[in-house]
């Protein structure tokens, strides 16, 4: 850009920016793909957890064993499941950068934020998903030993 008596011109777009455009463009696409599709499969992984959780509990009859408040702790390992699926598919949604010719240099670090900020979002998703995972283990367990104990 030049400016000329308080006028501001903008330069022409050549060959070389509409080349620079194109590769930050394909490198965004590439990496994003594997996020994508890790935060997909993630999302399909948490929403499947729910459903075995509430079958091994049904299977060990965890309703008859528990206490009110073991079924209020396994409800809530389904409910940190599902907030583990949203965290996921929030990751998945589209990012919105802008692409100046002028500028590639925050086009990547706009690239570099969002990956950040999708990176943060699974992680989270993962923390959740690990914690409902050991405390769902841990009360079916609990679950099938005080079983056996009443049968014995």
């Amino acid at each position: 850009m030049t400016k000329h008596d308080g006028i501001i011109e903008a330069a022409d777009v050549t060959t070389s920016d509409v080349e620079k455009k194109e590769f930050a463009l394909e490198i965004i696409k590439s990496s994003n793909e594997v996020v994508v599709s890790f935060a997909k499969l993630m999302t399909a992984t948490s929403i499947s957890a729910v459903g075995v959780v509430l079958t091994l509990a049904k299977l060990v009859e965890f309703g008859s064993t528990a206490s009110g408040g073991a079924a209020v702790t396994l409800g809530l390992t389904c409910g940190g499941f599902l907030l583990a699926s949203l965290l996921f598919a929030f990751a998945v949604r589209g990012q919105t950068l802008a692409v100046s010719p002028h500028d590639y240099g925050d086009v990547v670090e706009q690239f570099l934020h969002a990956a950040h900020r999708r990176q943060r979002i699974i992680n989270w998703g993962l923390a959740i998903m690990a914690v409902a995972t050991i405390v769902s283990i841990y009360l079916i367990i609990s679950a099938m030993v005080d079983s056996q104990a009443q049968e014995a």
